[in-house]
């Protein structure tokens, strides 16, 4: 285990290296220290990595002029040269072993001080059993404690500045969250900029817009973008193809393949061509970078978001992993919710899919980006401006009041 972790801290690959790895491994040596020089190379090299010093050939040379044990400098030399682990899959496979050493250290740790506690009880001495008990009580609630951290999902986690474990998982969380390999790129420049810098892994993003303003393209152009720009997502997929999804409930299959051809050959005339030419020209644009693109319609409200993650899930494989969901559009599908709560009004409806969706994103760790419609009053209030010759001039006549019902609340996410 130790000379994995090793191999891992001493490998030149950057993307063996996120936050959320670096914290796991000082994790699992602070949970159990040990003498193995592997042990000791590992820790040494997370010193490193606490000074933000992360190139090997320096480390080593630091070492060799603060006269480091030499065991330790051959050991990350010779891990450097000839690692353990080379491949994200195995990096991977790793990082999910230790987690569970990791989740039940606390619980182990109050094993022997339970049990010894029982055998301090003396049936004859009252005051003894009270201590005990008081003793055995304090425990039982640090076990219930330890128990409930590692019930919390991650989606769920805390940050509490009397747990610097909860913080520090958070944050590592938060940092990897902005890493360029995970931030998804849009074709569009401006955009991406505004985005600052893409679409971020766990966030729910909305277009809001008049009918027939392009909604339903800007989604789809995000899902072909998806699959253009984003070769820099192979770092952190562990080898598995990336898929990025459309899902509609709007337009029909038809619609949006015909409007997913024109996006990818504008100026070709699908009439031109063969039912097999249109698939093999389709299929080497959409999988040029080694990505997968699906693309499922359901009828106005076949589908509920649970439902949605249900598709997520199925898709989410030993070989691929949904990378991106693209809805369309937001107003019609159901909430899981079916409580009165969460179906008295329109308001309430989008609200609850709008926290459902937020939900989703964060639990498959991946952006949704889905459409909203503005409702009939801006609708009116823009055909008067444009009425009156006011064509550069529609955003002000736009206000809050005319985002949409559940939107105004202050649900949107970004």
């Amino acid at each position: 285990m130790y000379r994995n972790i090793a191999s891992i801290l001493c490998s030149d690959n950057i993307n063996f290296r996120p936050a959320q790895n670096i914290l796991l491994f000082s994790k699992v040596l602070s949970c159990y220290p040990a003498k193995s020089p592997y042990y000791l190379a590992a820790h040494r090299m997370l010193s490193f990595y606490e000074k933000n010093i992360f190139k090997v050939s320096l480390i080593l040379e630091i070492m060799k002029d603060e006269g480091e044990d030499e065991e330790i400098i051959d050991i990350i030399d010779q891990l450097n040269r000839e690692p353990t682990i080379k491949t994200q899959a195995e990096v991977l496979r790793l990082c999910k072993v230790l987690a569970d050493y990791v989740k039940w250290a606390k619980m182990l740790q109050k094993k022997n001080s339970f049990a010894s506690a029982l055998d301090l009880m003396d049936a004859d001495d009252e005051s003894n059993i009270k201590e005990t008990v008081e003793t055995m009580y304090k425990l039982s609630t640090e076990m219930i404690s330890a128990y409930n951290v590692i019930n919390v999902s991650e989606v769920s986690n805390t940050f509490d500045t009397c747990d610097k474990d909860s913080m520090k998982a958070v944050i590592a969380d938060a940092k990897d969250a902005r890493s360029p390999d995970k931030v998804i790129l849009t074709g569009i420049r401006g955009l991406n900029s505004l985005l600052s810098p893409g679409y971020l892994s766990g966030c729910l993003y909305v277009y809001q817009g008049l009918p027939g303003n392009y909604k339903s393209g800007m989604l789809l152009k995000g899902h072909v973008d998806t699959l253009k720009y984003n070769q820099h997502l192979k770092n952190v997929l562990n080898g598995k193809t990336g898929i990025s999804m459309y899902i509609s409930m709007e337009n029909t299959m038809s619609q949006t393949v015909r409007r997913l051809w024109s996006l990818l050959y504008p100026s070709a005339d699908m009439s031109m061509f063969s039912v097999d030419e249109i698939a093999e020209m389709m299929d080497q644009a959409l999988t040029e970078n080694e990505m997968r693109s699906v693309v499922l319609y359901y009828g106005y409200r076949e589908k509920s978001t649970a439902d949605i993650g249900n598709i997520i899930r199925s898709y989410n494989t030993d070989e691929t992993e949904v990378v991106a969901l693209f809805f369309d559009y937001i107003k019609r599908v159901r909430p899981a919710r079916t409580d009165a709560a969460a179906t008295a009004s329109e308001k309430s409806e989008l609200n609850a899919i709008m926290n459902e969706f937020k939900l989703i994103a964060a639990q498959f760790n991946i952006p949704i980006i889905t459409g909203h419609q503005l409702n009939r009053e801006a609708a009116k209030m823009v055909d008067d401006v444009v009425r009156n010759g006011g064509y550069n001039k529609t955003d002000s006549a736009l206000s809050r009041s005319q985002t949409g019902s559940a939107l105004n609340s202050g649900a949107m996410a970004a």
